[in-house]
């Protein structure tokens, strides 16, 4: 049966928090894979249980609730009642969990979306879910594909399975989230819910980035939201004590070494240090083009490094712009380690959100990239005047309203990958860009050899 692997939907449930960019895209995709049959595998958080302002804790009646909102949304009802003509059509559909949507492991949570479907029970009960403590490794025609997330490798995401091998409540309890996710419901969520700053959600799944940017962009904000919290603001940032909270209490969020990264001056440290201390916090507070206004820069910089790095981008010779696909050093090698430890000929991957492929040295690497909305960032070594043109703009335009765009832009580019049986054996594989208006366009193809 042929394959298809999407991943990163992040499916939610229509609120303020909302991502997700192929409402009509992705239903139009799965249609033209029902027939023949098609297995599709969505690999990792083709659902965010964390776009909400539930308490961050693995509790049953919640989830419940929070896939109930999600199933009912607009955007994500289509998705599954897509899902559900691909497995009235005979095929498949596989759900492994990612960090964002380790509630369906729960079986309650399963049901409902088997409910969302639009068919029959015996139809219903065929989609089936995945924990991701083990690589799916595929045989397509005697080749060796691994198929996981990608989660594993990133120390501030990773899903720790204990608590999720077992839905009885003991294991439950026992559960702890990734510290993203906690950035995610305490501080991220809120600056969009009460500050209208949008733009954070887009940067995912590098969340000490959008914490970094939003602090450029609204200092006073993150001050306001941390000293809700018992965790100190100067102690994440700059390992300095302020306010009552005492070290035992803070939980590394992992954003000093980004801080770090930034290259701020003993004098811009202070500058912001000052302005996130003790003390009442006032917007005007920020209206400084001297030290300060460095400081933020630096900040925004660096908060935007990572998904800059990830979503880069090559002008091509007739002055169109392509995102590139070839990926990094670090990626290359995980793929090498990953594909030397399972025995398998491809490894393909999501969470970055940044599509990838590379067919080198009997090794094809793939990553499935995003259905969300990316956010358009100037060119990395344009110069300061650009970049404080840019966060000025997200400053002004914090929800990213489409007739406001200019340099921060939302846009989208939707992948996947197709896999068949090649004839005479092994497999052939495709890395696709999707759209409605322009169909299906090939970005890479590989034939994988059947294992010897």
């Amino acid at each position: 049966m042929r394959t298809l692997i999407i991943s990163d939907l992040h499916l939610g449930n229509g609120g303020d928090y909302d991502v997700f960019a192929g409402e009509q895209e992705l239903p139009a995709l799965l249609d033209r894979f029902t027939s023949p049959p098609t297995r599709v595998l969505v690999n990792g958080d083709g659902v965010d249980f964390l776009m909400n302002e539930d308490e961050l804790e693995l509790d049953v009646a919640r989830a419940v609730a929070q896939a109930r909102a999600c199933a009912e949304s607009r955007a994500t009802k289509a998705v599954f009642a897509a899902f559900g003509r691909v497995l009235a059509a005979g095929g498949e559909v596989v759900f492994r969990l990612g960090n964002h949507d380790v509630e369906l492991a729960l079986p309650e949570v399963q049901d409902v979306f088997r409910s969302a479907l639009g068919q029959p029970p015996a139809v219903a009960a065929r989609l089936s879910f995945q924990l991701g403590e083990a690589p799916d490794v595929l045989d397509v025609g005697g080749a060796r594909i691994l198929v996981t997330h990608g989660e594993h490798n990133d120390p501030w995401n990773i899903v720790h399975y204990k608590g999720l091998s077992s839905a009885g409540a003991a294991q439950r309890a026992s559960f702890s989230y990734a510290p993203g996710s906690i950035l995610v419901k305490q501080y991220l969520n809120p600056l969009t819910r009460e500050f209208g700053l949008h733009f954070a959600n887009l940067l995912k799944p590098d969340f000490q980035g959008g914490t970094l940017t939003a602090l450029a962009v609204a200092p006073t904000a993150m001050k306001l939201l941390f000293q809700r919290s018992s965790a100190s603001l100067c102690w994440q940032l700059f390992r300095k004590m302020s306010g009552p909270a005492a070290f035992a209490e803070q939980e590394d969020l992992g954003l000093a070494a980004r801080v770090a990264d930034a290259g701020l001056t003993s004098e811009e440290q202070e500058a912001m240090e000052a302005l996130l201390g003790d003390g009442a916090a006032a917007f005007s507070d920020e209206d400084d083009d001297g030290v300060l206004g460095r400081a933020r820069l630096k900040l925004g910089r660096a908060g935007l490094k990572l998904y800059a790095r990830l979503q880069r981008k090559l002008s091509g010779k007739t002055g169109d712009t392509y995102f590139e696909l070839e990926p990094d050093e670090a990626e290359w090698k995980e793929a090498k380690r990953l594909a030397a430890k399972f025995g398998a000929s491809a490894v393909i991957l999501g969470h970055t959100h940044a599509a990838r492929w590379k067919h080198q040295d009997g090794l094809l690497f793939a990553n499935t990239g995003t259905w969300i909305w990316l956010m358009q960032l100037p060119p990395f070594d344009a110069g300061d005047d650009v970049w404080a043109e840019f966060l000025a703009e997200v400053k002004n335009n914090p929800r990213l309203s489409p007739e406001r765009q200019k340099l921060a832009r939302m846009i989208s580019r939707f992948t996947a990958l197709s896999i068949d049986e090649a004839p005479g054996g092994g497999a052939a594989v495709s890395l696709l860009e999707w759209g409605r208006a322009s169909g299906l366009r090939t970005l890479g193809e590989a034939r994988v050899p059947a294992a010897s």
